[in-house]
């Protein structure tokens, strides 16, 4: 029972992530950042992958994964198509 919901909620808060990044109409839009505002949608996108990737891939699935935690917030200009791959 804990595993269906688990899949539930992962699978709900990821469409929705899909659906915001889906939001910017212009891409490029998805890495600016504001005066009051540290992490750009893009990054933030990226941190959740490495998060999942880590803790659900490498950890519980064994994947073989190997994290870079500071790219998540460095890397620039990721296609949305592949974010959201």
């Amino acid at each position: 029972m804990l595993n269906q919901t688990l899949k539930k909620l992962f699978n709900r808060d990821l469409h929705k992530l899909k659906a915001e990044i889906e939001l910017y109409q212009n891409e490029a839009n998805l890495w600016i950042i504001d005066q009051d505002i540290a992490n750009s949608a893009g990054n933030l996108c990226l941190h959740l992958i490495g998060n999942l990737n880590t803790y659900i891939g490498a950890t519980l699935g064994g994947s073989g994964y190997i994290r870079n935690r500071e790219l998540e917030f460095t890397l620039k200009n990721v296609p949305r198509g592949e974010l959201i791959d």
